[in-house]
């Protein structure tokens, strides 16, 4: 009888310890997640003088190097680099000049 009585209290101390992990998600947090998805912004640049494997990593790393850049992906055969940023720490005109202070000149599309 014991040792069903201390699997049944092990068992009943574990499902209470889980019952945070199913509480409803503070609206704060709702409203901090919605608010930092209308501050980002995303611009596409064409970058024509990538021309080898290791320029998409050159150019990602000087424009990931930008405070307020956010993710880059590079498209080595479309010769695109796509950039999420938040506008207010940076400028659009900030990132494409990171790119071609590394050699790689950038011009935003549209």
């Amino acid at each position: 009888m014991k040792p069903n009585f201390i699997i049944a209290t092990v068992f009943i101390a574990l499902a209470a310890s889980a019952m945070p992990f199913f509480a409803p998600v503070p609206s704060q947090i709702l409203i901090s997640v919605a608010q930092a998805a209308e501050t980002e912004q995303t611009a596409t640049f064409d970058v024509p003088s990538m021309t080898c494997a290791l320029c998409p990593v050159t150019v990602g790393k000087a424009m990931e190097g930008v405070a307020g850049v956010k993710s880059v992906t590079v498209d080595f055969d479309a010769r695109t680099a796509t950039v999420v940023f938040d506008p207010a720490m940076t400028t659009i005109e900030a990132i494409g000049t990171a790119s071609a202070n590394a050699g790689y000149p950038a011009v935003v599309r549209g």
